[in-house]
């Protein structure tokens, strides 16, 4: 994992001492990590979008932001958006900011469990903050703020925050807590596949852009995703059926390249950490709100499938959620295996979650 990684990052900077040298034979001085600004010239913030122009992140986050930095700037800093991942994928932000190819992204912790974003995978665990996207940010955004020296090292953190819940959706319907025993859902993550052994499923590799010929076809019974994915990719056609207790979450935060960020004058290194900063923050948490209100409309669409939604009592979510207690196990595991104090850590992700009214009984 550390090679692919070391070797995308040697990928990037090459990348980036060609956009220099490019820029320089067209007679710029300037890249997009130097900022500075000069007899009134406009300064250029350029933000890599792994999303299509017209997704949800980008119309509730991105271009909402960049015309709120125009406007609070005075026009001295204008936002320049290139989408559908133009200069990085949705893996690569990380090492694109760092490496000054653009200016700034949003990392997705999952992506990055062998980095330096380590301790925001415990954001990303099942049945974290009662499936409210408002609760987990702030949640991650108390429990980040103890390692902030270690995430954010070598970038500025813009903010942290969560898209809408994921789910669990199925091609049968969910009649037990033991629905998935002997059936293969489809994973991303170690944390995910641990999940799926512990509701003795079988957890398989698919690509996304194999997944609706994966469930049509049978190849896998379940998945993990949010409504807004299974709703926009039609994948309600093939696997009608999903359990309404949200499962877990992403934790994303957007982060901005070092060198752009020092080069800014004074005064508008201070209106991004008391202000624009913020906004992106408040942005993103809001996004998730947005798609939330479509919900009812998800179990809808699912009936009119010939489909069903399920809940489970409080007794049968609680059995439901043990499942996950080997995967909150294994996440301390591997974090003392990096040298952090796993046992600790979860220890205070559980009390932080606790005063914001989040209580993980399963873990008990």
């Amino acid at each position: 994992m550390r090679s692919v990684r070391k070797k995308r990052s040697i990928l990037f900077i090459v990348m980036t001492s060609l956009v220099l040298f490019l820029a320089a034979c067209g007679g710029s001085n300037q890249s997009s990590s130097e900022a500075g600004e000069k007899d009134g010239d406009v300064i250029e913030l350029v933000v890599n979008s792994w999303f299509s122009s017209d997704a949800d992140v980008p119309n509730n986050v991105w271009k909402p932001w960049a015309k709120y930095v125009e406007e609070k700037t005075d026009g001295r800093v204008k936002v320049k958006i290139h989408y559908n991942g133009a200069l990085a994928s949705s893996n690569e932000i990380l090492e694109g900011v760092q490496s000054g190819l653009f200016d700034m992204g949003l990392a997705l912790a999952l992506y990055y469990e062998d980095s330096q974003l380590f301790p925001l995978s415990i954001g990303e665990l099942p049945f974290t903050a009662s499936g409210d996207p408002d609760k987990a940010a702030q949640i991650m955004q108390e429990f980040s703020a103890e390692y902030e020296d270690e995430i954010w090292d070598g970038v500025v953190k813009v903010g942290v925050g969560s898209p809408p819940p994921n789910y669990i959706y199925s091609t049968e319907p969910i009649d037990s807590i033991d629905y998935l025993k002997g059936k293969s859902a489809r994973v991303s993550t170690e944390m995910e596949a641990l999940l799926v052994k512990s509701m003795g499923g079988t957890p398989t590799q698919v690509t996304f852009e194999e997944l609706y010929n994966s469930l049509d076809k049978g190849m896998i019974n379940s998945f993990f995703s949010t409504h807004d994915v299974y709703s926009n990719l039609q994948l309600v056609e093939v696997s009608p059926h999903y359990l309404g207790d949200p499962m877990k979450f992403v934790v994303g935060t957007a982060i901005m390249n070092e060198n752009f960020f020092n080069s800014l004058p004074e005064d508008l290194q201070t209106l991004f950490v008391e202000d624009l900063n913020p906004k992106w923050e408040e942005l993103f948490e809001g996004n998730a709100r947005k798609i939330m209100e479509n919900d009812p409309g998800i179990e809808k669409m699912a009936k009119d499938t010939g489909g069903s939604m399920t809940k489970f009592s409080d007794k049968e979510l609680l059995e439901f959620q043990r499942y996950a207690k080997p995967v909150w196990e294994q996440w301390a595991e591997n974090a003392n295996k990096r040298g952090y104090p796993g046992g600790e850590m979860l220890e205070r992700y559980i009390e932080i979650s606790k005063k914001h009214g989040v209580e993980l009984e399963f873990l008990k």
